[in-house]
């Protein structure tokens, strides 16, 4: 379960060829367009599951946009988050005038299945084209923040997101590892827990709540 691991984002650059950032730059904006056809059919058909949304959208993912199939699932899910997130600030306020989730951010998500890390420091990266594989912009001291996930046995990679900004691109890496057990029992199960917003790529409202 979610709340068993410890969680962390490690931030490098993936060092790019003119020819693979044109393949990124594509699976960008296919990206953007195959979570905007999840957020519509979810929001016609009031559906905000990520494994109902996949069943109801991802034929037409697949047909209108170039992802391979593991992006498109993973397009409908994060379109389901999204629609998740409205209905929680529906929920809160119901005279809070909500609209559908609109994915404008030059962001694409991967997984394990579409990401691979190598222990000489390079990335392979699934786009709308065949893979590419590239090093990452790592520090050079070994105690660089990033190596103590990289190289770390009881870290794990998890899902990760690729951004576009001002023209250069960042890797944010997720990794995780099972939570301590002394700390699981420290925490109990305490209803108040503090929950903060993360941005989602999409144009809506961020809430905190505790």
């Amino acid at each position: 379960m979610a709340g068993d691991y410890l969680r962390r984002t490690a931030i490098t650059r993936p060092i790019l060829t003119d020819k693979q950032k044109h393949l990124l730059d594509d699976t960008i904006s296919e990206w953007k367009a195959a979570c905007n056809i999840g957020s519509r059919i979810g929001w016609n058909h009031g559906e905000t599951w990520k494994t109902y949304l996949q069943d109801l959208a991802y034929g037409e993912v697949l047909e209108e946009t170039r992802l391979k199939s593991q992006h498109a699932i993973l397009a409908t899910h994060q379109a389901a988050g999204a629609l998740s997130g409205v209905e929680e600030i529906e929920e809160l306020d119901e005279n809070y005038e909500t609209s559908r989730p609109n994915f404008t951010a030059n962001t694409v998500k991967y997984d394990t299945r579409t990401m691979t890390l190598f222990d000489d420091g390079t990335v392979s990266l699934t786009t709308v084209d065949d893979r590419i594989r590239c090093e990452l912009a790592l520090p050079d001291d070994e105690g660089g923040y990033q190596n103590q996930y990289l190289k770390a046995e009881d870290w794990e990679v998890t899902e990760s997101t690729l951004s576009r900004r001002d023209g250069d691109y960042y890797l944010h890496l997720g990794f995780r590892k099972t939570k301590p057990e002394k700390l699981v029992e420290a925490q109990g199960d305490d209803e108040d827990r503090t929950v903060l917003g993360v941005d989602l790529g999409i144009v809506n409202i961020a809430t905190t709540s505790t």
